[in-house]
């Protein structure tokens, strides 16, 4: 194999476990989120009446 094409698939795999890396730091930081007391709590969760639909002309 050349030298360009060693080179682009260590990027390639480089890569790909960066944005794996991403991925599972955006998941636990989501979850993270979830339990904290700043989590946003939409009014339907309280028990109150949920927003309308908008008519379809």
């Amino acid at each position: 194999m050349e030298f360009s094409n060693v080179l682009a698939l260590a990027l390639f795999v480089v890569g790909g476990g960066l944005v794996g890396l991403m991925v599972v730091v955006t998941q636990r930081s989501y979850k993270k989120d979830e339990r904290s007391e700043f989590w946003v709590v939409y009014p339907t969760a309280k028990g109150e009446r949920p927003i309308e639909a908008a008519p379809k002309d």
